[in-house]
C-alpha cells in the first residue's frame, strides 16, 4: 500500500511540474512570445509563389512552441502557441479567420503530445516530428467530427497530404529538436530541481 501511495505521490508532483509557469521568468515567457510570432512573420515574407502559404511547408508557428515545451514545460509552451495564430493574423492576415481556432487547437496539442515526450524521454531526438503527428490528426478529425466546418476530404487523405507538405517543416522541427537534445542536454530527472 505505501508503494502505491508514492508512486501516486510522484504522479501528483510529476502533473504539477508538467503544467507549471515556474521555471520560466516573465521576461523568458515574454522573449519566447516576441520569437513566436517574429518566426512566422519572418517565413511569411520569404518570396514564395506556391498555391499554400510556404508556413504551410515549413511550420514556422511550431518551432518556437516546441523551444518553449524543452526548455519551461507545458505551460509556457501553450502561452507561445496561443501568441502565434492571434498576431500573425493581424501582422499577415494568415492563418485565414476560419482556421484560426483549428490552428490554435493544433498547436496547443503540439504542445501537448512534445510535453509529454519530452518529459517522458527527455533525449528523444524526434519528439517535435512526433507530437506534430497526433496533434494533426487531431485537428483534422475536429473538422471531420464538427459539422460547421462542412468537411468533405477523406481524413486519411487529408493528413496524409498534409504530413507529404510538411516534411520540409518536421525536418526543421527535427534539427531544432537534435540541436536542444545536444546543447541542452536533460537527465532523466530534469525537472525534479
Amino acid at each position: 500500500m505505501h508503494t502505491l501511495t508514492l508512486q501516486f505521490h510522484r504522479m501528483q508532483l510529476t502533473a504539477r511540474r508538467l503544467f507549471s509557469f515556474e521555471r520560466a521568468s516573465w521576461r523568458e515567457t515574454l522573449t519566447l512570445m516576441i520569437v513566436a510570432w517574429l518566426v512566422p512573420f519572418l517565413v511569411h515574407l520569404i518570396p514564395w509563389s506556391g498555391p499554400r502559404p510556404l508556413g504551410v511547408h515549413l511550420l514556422p508557428a511550431f518551432w518556437t512552441a516546441f523551444v518553449a515545451v524543452y526548455a519551461y514545460g507545458f505551460g509556457v509552451g501553450v502561452l507561445v502557441a496561443l501568441v502565434v495564430p492571434a498576431v500573425n493574423f493581424c501582422t499577415t492576415g494568415l492563418p485565414l479567420p476560419d482556421r484560426m481556432g483549428l490552428m490554435s487547437l493544433e498547436l496547443v496539442a503540439f504542445v501537448g503530445f512534445a510535453s509529454l515526450l519530452v518529459h517522458r524521454w527527455p533525449s528523444l531526438r524526434f519528439a517535435a516530428p512526433l507530437a506534430w503527428l497526433p496533434a494533426k490528426a487531431l485537428a483534422i478529425a475536429v473538422q471531420w467530427a464538427l459539422p460547421g466546418f462542412a468537411y468533405t476530404r477523406n481524413p486519411i487523405e487529408h493528413w496524409l497530404g498534409s504530413l507529404s507538405a510538411s516534411l520540409a517543416g518536421l525536418g526543421v522541427l527535427l534539427a531544432l529538436n537534435l540541436a536542444l537534445v545536444r546543447l541542452l542536454p536533460k537527465d532523466r530527472d530534469w525537472d525534479a530541481e
